[in-house]
């Protein structure tokens, strides 16, 4: 394809922009907004910004990897961030439809992936990304700890262990906003009663010097060094993690587009200078650690199929253990690896109460959209067709049976019968498609691309840990988690062909707060239903109270931790 000249020109004055600050203290303010996430509005020249985490990513890699380094610390400006975020908005207008006329169903459908793909980071939470580490690659350990040294108790360990560093280091700095000075001292200010240069001559120096320094260096408590991993962890595996896991400031003169990989998703560790390190995302290290790990064994020909199979495995195995927490009950019954129709397996099938919830689940890959939209859409529809597709013609094979009039039987692979199904028995269906990969907006209006007879309902596809943090708070906040989620089943479906979500979770948080709304959404077919991506804060607010609850921990035991020099056996083997 041609160079887009306009284009060109925004990055390079961009590049020019970002380049003259110093990295450390650059990356170090975006890294503590990504840390600390502060709320929306707040700030207006901030909220410029369409895509915050891979705006930042892409602005700190500029300015890593730039060729000609300034030195100028970088402060906080309204007026500059909002020319750093007009910049990048500007450079992210150029991948789009710039023409309405222009604007077909496969370009609207072009845009959709495109933006799900290069503007939204990976949306889970960092116990999930621990456990698909653990549950994916523990099989292949062997091979694993042979090229990089590192087996998967470490890769875990290591993550947690970074984060416990990093809030011992953020309680020691803030420990002075807990004292009754500084508490007065912000009552005052916030209410506009004194200015902030007069509360802080009114503060004992040991609070105004602690207040002061971090306001001059707010990632300081983002920065670390080898020795603080070392306490606890071998020193040889520590150095092999870094040496994977972190990236120097260089220059990298093939780095520019906002659509290409950026170095930071796969090392979100800056080192900064000679043992001297900062977090420009944990979050990001578990996600690292899995792509680096699969894309290693998916291009070994001995591993590759291996890794597939597996993957697929342990999807239909997450998937049946989140269902069946749910339908726990001696009225719900589950039969996974079942038969209907000779030689065609199928997933899971959970009969409770009269109704019958068909389950296939997919881990086909979701490859990145061309920026060409003619073979984007042939890309996509493959993808699409290989996923949400194929899962819905193989549920759609079980719910014929359940729509006619004839009984059934269900049965295991050596053919035993394990029920004989009554359709007349049944009075509601539901078709669920669970994928390992996200689709966004493809996924959360199914008329864009599913293929289905006119009268048929449209199954609900979703991916694996928006259905995983949905039935979780279903069942831990919700009386009668099982009513409402057939419930929100039964409206969902009729969704389809008159919404906008780009996450599914925004749809399930709506559902949340509002349900006889939702419900009411659901039935206008000549509405235009959006969701927001506000919405899904209900499941954080529930996460960081603690009451949404993974198997896996995002930090390590405290006490545990520091009771021996080394407790963590097979990390120090």
């Amino acid at each position: 394809m041609a160079k887009n000249e306009k284009l060109e020109d925004a990055i390079d004055k961009l590049i020019r922009k970002v380049s003259t600050f110093e990295p450390e203290s650059f990356a170090g303010f975006f890294a503590y907004l990504i840390k600390r996430r502060p709320k929306d509005f707040i700030d207006i020249e901030l909220n410029k910004f369409e895509s915050k985490l891979k705006d930042f990513f892409y602005l700190i890699a500029l300015n890593a990897f730039a060729e000609n380094k300034g030195c100028e610390p970088f402060d906080f400006s309204p007026a500059t961030i909002s020319e750093l975020a007009d910049l990048v908005n500007e450079i992210r207008s150029y991948y789009h439809v710039q023409n309405f006329e222009d604007y077909t169903e496969d370009a609207a459908i072009h845009e959709m992936a495109f933006r799900n793909h290069f503007d939204n980071g990976v949306l889970s939470y960092v116990e999930q990304d621990l456990e698909k580490i653990r549950t994916v690659f523990q099989p292949f350990e062997e091979k694993i700890s042979e090229a990089f040294g590192l087996d998967i108790d470490f890769l875990i360990e290591v993550y947690k262990a970074t984060e416990l560093v990093t809030k011992i280091r953020f309680d020691q700095v803030m420990k002075f906003t807990h004292t009754k000075e500084f508490n007065e001292f912000h009552a005052k200010f916030h209410s506009k009663q004194i200015t902030f240069s007069e509360g802080i001559d009114q503060l004992p120096e040991e609070v105004s010097d602690a207040l002061l320094s971090f306001h001059a260096k707010t990632h300081a408590y983002l920065l670390f060094s080898k020795e603080d991993l070392y306490h606890t962890l071998d020193k040889d595996k520590v150095d092999r993690f870094l040496n994977l896991f972190s990236c120097k400031p260089a220059s990298l003169k093939s780095f520019r587009y906002y659509t290409e990989n950026n170095p930071i998703e796969l090392a979100p560790i800056l080192e900064i200078s000679e043992n001297k390190y900062l977090h420009i995302c944990q979050k990001q290290i578990p996600i690292a650690i899995y792509r680096r790990m699969y894309d290693f064994l998916s291009k070994d020909e001995s591993f590759k199929d291996k890794i597939r199979k597996h993957r697929e495995k342990e999807l239909e195995r997450k998937v049946a253990g989140i269902f069946r927490s749910v339908f726990n009950d001696s009225s719900s019954f589950l039969y996974e690896n079942y038969f209907v129709v000779e030689g065609h397996e199928q997933d899971l099938l959970i009969l409770t109460k009269g109704s019958a919830i068909i389950v296939e689940t997919k881990a086909s890959k979701l490859r990145e959209p061309f920026r060409d939209m003619q073979r984007a859409i042939v890309r996509l529809k493959d993808d699409f067709e290989n996923s949400v597709q194929y899962g819905y013609n193989q549920c759609k094979r079980v719910e014929n049976l359940f729509a006619g009039q004839e009984r059934f039987d269900i049965k295991d692979d050596k053919r035993k019968v394990l029920y004989t199904v009554n359709p007349a028995r049944f009075h509601s269906m539901f078709s669920i498609v669970v994928t390992l990969e996200r689709f966004g907006s493809l996924q959360t209006d199914l008329n864009l691309l599913l293929k289905k007879g006119k009268t048929d309902n449209y199954p609900w596809s979703v991916y694996i840990d928006d259905l995983e943090i949905f039935l979780l708070t279903l069942k831990h906040h919700r009386r009668n988690p099982q009513g409402k989620f057939l419930d929100f089943l039964r409206s969902r479906r009729q969704l389809h062909g008159h919404m906008y979500a780009i996450d599914e979770l925004d749809v399930c948080g709506y559902y949340l707060k509002q349900p006889e709304k939702f419900k009411d959404y659901a039935q206008m077919s000549d509405t235009l239903c959006q969701f927001s991506v506000y919405e899904q804060a209900i499941f954080d607010e529930i996460y960081h109270s603690g009451s949404l609850r993974f198997k896996e921990e995002p930090m390590p035991d405290f006490h545990r931790y520091f009771s021996s020099n080394k407790p963590h056996s097979k990390a120090k083997d």
